[in-house]
């Protein structure tokens, strides 16, 4: 995958640049302090993946991706994690919360490599309701959840109970789907709040459990702490 990075700490660039450059999955092909100086080459130029910084001279990441809507793949960069939520909102690859570390950049590029060389899912399925199939949107499912050997999805506006692990529907979805708790995946881009072990989607409170706490708060780029809390 080429890439390029927007940064105006030139000391963040820097790192962002020494990582990619030992990565042998990228390809940085130039870098940027603003968005503005970084516009002409992207007009000319396809880009696979952007490394773009939330909070950025004149234009904020934000801001670029609201109105330019850019086809490539983005993954955010921040000091600060109050933008993780707002980033996947935006459908971002992933945020990557400074000070970066190597193994936390490994693995976004990891999964990022995976989607890429796979190509895009179909953005629907079928699924089969009182003996007729019905077409989901995969971008209007908020949340699953599993009861015994059913899983009902949920989007705003309907409820439709299938047949099926919580394993094999999780395998049909896109990398923004994450299990959460032994009884539900959640769309990453559908959780509006999030308050210690618990997701808001949709108004419905949802639980993480112990077991995928921490990768669900690292996928949504927000710094653990110690607790001592159980769940």
């Amino acid at each position: 995958m080429n890439c390029i990075i927007i940064d105006d700490d030139a000391v963040s660039r820097q790192l962002l640049a020494d990582f990619a450059e030992q990565t042998p999955e990228l390809e940085l092909i130039n870098e940027f302090s603003s968005i503005q100086e970084a516009l002409p080459f992207l007009n000319g130029t396809h880009v696979d993946l952007i490394f773009l910084d939330v909070e950025l001279p004149e234009m904020s990441g934000i801001d670029f991706l609201e109105e330019f809507k850019p086809s490539s793949r983005i993954v955010l960069v921040s000091g600060n994690e109050k933008y993780a939520v707002n980033g996947f909102n935006l459908d971002v690859s992933d945020y990557l919360l400074k000070p970066i570390s190597p193994v936390r950049f490994s693995k976004c590029v990891q999964k990022l490599h995976t989607s890429f060389k796979n190509g895009p899912k179909n953005d629907f399925l079928f699924i089969k309701d009182k003996g007729v199939y019905q077409k989901i949107l995969i971008p209007e499912i908020q949340y699953i959840q599993s009861s015994s050997e059913y899983v009902t999805i949920h989007t705003k506006q309907k409820r439709i109970m299938l047949y099926s692990s919580m394993d094999g529907i999780l395998s049909k979805l896109p990398t923004n789907f994450k299990r959460v708790h032994r009884s539900y995946i959640v769309n990453i881009d559908a959780i509006e709040k999030v308050n210690g072990n618990s997701l808001e989607v949709n108004k419905q409170f949802i639980s993480v459990s112990k077991t995928y706490h921490e990768s669900i708060m690292s996928d949504l780029g927000i710094k653990m702490k110690m607790t001592h809390e159980i769940y």
